[in-house]
Formats: structure tokens, C-alpha cells, sequence
């Protein structure tokens, strides 16, 4: 799986896109749609384990929104039992620069 984040001409987030589909720049629709690929983390047929994910910003990106999708990709606290992390994708790549 590709994500994609663009940036605007200050460094700010102009938009989120994975596998070419538009997520705008919400990270929360972000995690849910890497939830409906991967299954939910919590149940047997979780496909999280094997999943990849390259990672690919403008260059001119601010850093906080890199770390934003690394964290809305990479897991979230259990809703269940808040003391509880749950792992969605594990294998981040960052595409190399343009």
C-alpha cells in the first residue's frame, strides 16, 4: 500500500491519499480505511501482521504530519481497555526522495 501526503506551499497538510484514493486530510478516516483492508487487529482473520506500508511526503512536508500518519497507521489505544495498544501496520517504508 502507497500513502501519499502533499503538502501546501507553507508545509502544511493539502491532502492524504492512499492507493490513490482520497482520505482529504483527516488521519482518523486514514486509520479507518486501514482498518477495512487490513481486519479488525482484535480478531482472527487480522491481515495487519503481514501488511507494508511506503510512505511517500513533499519534501517540504512539516514533520508532525509525517509522524501523524506513522501513528495512524501504526496502531491505536483499545476502546475497550484504554491501558491496551492495539498494532495495525508494523512495516512502514518511506520512498525514496524525488
Amino acid at each position: 500500500m502507497t500513502i501519499e501526503l502533499k503538502a501546501d506551499r507553507t508545509g502544511g497538510l493539502a491532502a492524504i491519499r492512499m492507493n490513490d484514493r482520497s482520505m482529504g486530510t483527516n488521519f482518523r478516516a486514514l486509520r479507518n480505511h486501514i482498518i477495512t483492508i487490513v481486519g479488525d487487529p482484535r480478531g482472527p482473520d487480522s491481515r495487519a501482521k503481514n501488511a507494508e506500508v511506503e510512505l511517500d511526503f513533499d519534501d517540504h512536508l512539516k514533520y508532525e504530519y509525517v509522524i501523524e500518519a506513522i501513528t495512524a497507521i501504526s496502531g491505536m489505544i483499545d476502546p475497550e481497555d484504554r491501558t491496551k495498544l492495539i498494532k495495525l501496520i508494523e512495516k512502514i517504508n518511506f520512498a525514496p526522495p524525488k
